[in-house]
């Protein structure tokens, strides 16, 4: 029996210069690549390529042994690698932080807000006027002083757990910037960005996608309503805490089209299937790999990338 000793990720405030980032294999002297907190610096998200360098899920038998999960493997084996970092001791024994909520009226104080953000100008450019303004209601897409686009995480139970800001230029392209005004510090973790649309009736039956951005789960459902869109906010956004709410349908998981993201999310699929969610992976790589993906100009692409090549042919 496994006991599996949960990832407490968090962004370490001091940034290590020195390193050469595990991803795109470059000097961090931009200080573009930020470790977890109580990893090793190996372990942490690079803002220049987008690539989260994750750190293994940890699992404990009765006797207290590590183990590691092997996908290529089908198995639990003996965490022996000296490069797979453990959180140290005390991250086992953090006091756990209640969840607080964020206040409706945060929302509609910015739901109105003139101009626009970038992001919902470009899809009133580019689609359907009725579609997008659903899709504003539906996902309560807000616009932030200073032009960004909120995202607001909204549970099933319709409470606000979490804000993320995001910036995106004129042609829809994100920024490299986003800001997270409320911190899991204070207690304000994330969801799956439109888990509240599991709660509506009409849905019930429906097949969930899931997927990294929240811009691509907003256009899906634009033109694919048949199926619910949700999105988990990047590699490391698959957390049981996050996806405990599935269980009740039929997943469909597509990450975005990089080495990394497909291996952390067919990792993540066997650990869900074994909590009894019923998920399949579809890998638009087709198991090139990252070298392959650059040289035709579709590295890091995601679903909304193909959208958006269908859009304008």
């Amino acid at each position: 029996m496994f006991t599996k000793v949960e990832n407490n990720l968090k962004f370490n405030t001091k940034r290590n210069f020195k390193i050469v980032t595990p991803c795109c294999h470059k000097t961090n002297t931009d200080g573009k690549f930020v470790n977890y907190l109580d990893y090793e610096d190996y372990y942490g998200f690079c803002h220049s390529c987008g690539v989260s360098t994750m750190p293994p899920t940890i699992y404990l038998d009765e006797n207290g042994e590590e183990f590691t999960w092997s996908a290529t493997e089908n198995k639990f084996i003996r965490n022996t690698l000296s490069l797979v970092a453990v959180p140290v001791a005390a991250s086992y024994n953090k006091i756990a932080i209640p969840q607080k909520f964020i206040p409706e009226e945060e929302i509609w104080s910015n739901y109105y807000t003139e101009p626009e953000n970038n992001l919902l100008r470009f899809l009133r450019k580019n689609y359907n006027e009725k579609l997008v303004e659903d899709a504003k209601e539906v996902y309560a897409i807000s616009t932030s002083k200073d032009g960004g686009t909120m995202f607001w995480n909204i549970n099933k139970a319709l409470q606000i757990q979490k804000l993320k800001i995001v910036y995106y230029d004129e042609n829809g392209r994100r920024k490299n910037h986003f800001k997270v005004p409320y911190k899991n510090e204070d207690g304000y973790f994330s969801c799956l960005f439109g888990e509240h649309l599991l709660s509506y009736i009409s849905n019930q039956k429906k097949t969930v996608i899931l997927v990294e951005s929240e811009k691509t789960a907003i256009i899906g459902y634009m033109l694919m309503p048949k199926y619910i869109w949700l999105a988990y906010g990047g590699c490391n956004g698959l957390t049981n805490e996050k996806t405990k709410v599935l269980k009740d349908f039929k997943v469909l998981i597509i990450p975005d089209m990089s080495e990394n993201a497909v291996l952390v999310a067919t990792k993540k699929v066997g650990e869900l299937r074994l909590n009894g969610i019923d998920i399949k992976l579809w890998d638009m790589t087709e198991g090139k790999n990252d070298e392959q993906l650059k040289q035709e100009g579709i590295y890091n692409n995601d679903l909304e990338d193909f959208f958006r090549e269908l859009k304008f042919q």
